[in-house]
Parts: C-alpha cells; structure tokens; sequence
C-alpha cells in the first residue's frame, strides 16, 4: 500500500505472519510489517511486527469510510501505540492524512523521542483506492487465522 504527498511517501507491505503457528489466536495474528518513508530527502525502512489481521481490516474499512465521505472516525490507532492514522480532508480530490511514527515505526533520523513523527500524505481518490485494493489483496495473503 503507498500513499504520497508532495514532500512525503509511506508504503506499508504484510512480509509474514510473526509467528508460523501458536496456540494462541492473538498471537497467530501477528503480522511483520515492512514501513518505508520518504520525506524530503530523508528514507527510511523498518520491519516489525506492528499490526494484527484484523487491525489491516479495520485500517481497510477505515480508508473505505474516508473514500465514501462516510468516515468512521478522524483517528486511528491500534494495539502497538507507534502507528495511528488521521484524516483531516476537506475535500474528495485530495485527501489529508497524517500517519503517526513512533516509537519502533519512527524513522531513524527523527531524533525527538518525546514525541510521535506525523508524515503528511496527500493521495488523491484513485491513489487512496489503488491502496484499498493492494491492502485487500495483501490481507487475502495472509487472512485472519482461527
């Protein structure tokens, strides 16, 4: 999944599951996630296990709601605290979000560790789409596991 923005990127891939098999639900629903960011002239790639199966289908319907003007919330956030994502669009055409970094997800080269790093993207409807669908198909690679 990528989104950009005029100064900024953020691409999002499910490498795995955390774990091959566990007798636990929460557990076998542990993805290793793979984050790069570019802003400016700054890249940065990590991978960790950042998000469950079913926090990549919440982050979906979140984005399908911003799509249809039908928003379920401003802010998203999840379990592991160092990823959320908000919405401050106005408009249809291009859509404002801030994806919150911290923590193991903040880049490098960011050095205030007292706060969260906000990169702004600003991908326009068919871009906010193309993502929906490549996080859809991704999520059919790597399902929620009973």
């Amino acid at each position: 999944m990528k989104l950009t923005g005029p100064d900024a990127s953020f691409e999002l891939d499910i490498l795995d599951y955390e774990y091959s098999d566990s007798q636990y639900f929460m557990d076998r629903n542990w993805l290793l996630i793979s984050l790069r960011t570019k802003y400016k002239n700054k890249a940065y790639t990590t991978t960790a296990p950042l998000l469950s199966t079913w926090e990549i289908e919440l982050l979906i319907k979140w984005m399908r709601s911003v799509a249809s003007q039908r928003q379920l919330s401003p802010r998203l956030s999840f379990v592991e605290p160092c990823l959320g994502f908000s919405n401050s669009s106005t408009e249809t055409e291009e859509y404002a979000f801030g994806i919150k970094l911290d923590q193991e997800a903040a880049p490098d080269w960011y050095t205030d560790s007292s706060k969260p790093f906000w990169l702004s993207v600003r991908p326009n409807n068919d871009e906010l789409q193309r993502a929906i669908k490549d996080l859809e198909g991704q999520l059919g690679r790597f399902p929620i596991r009973e």
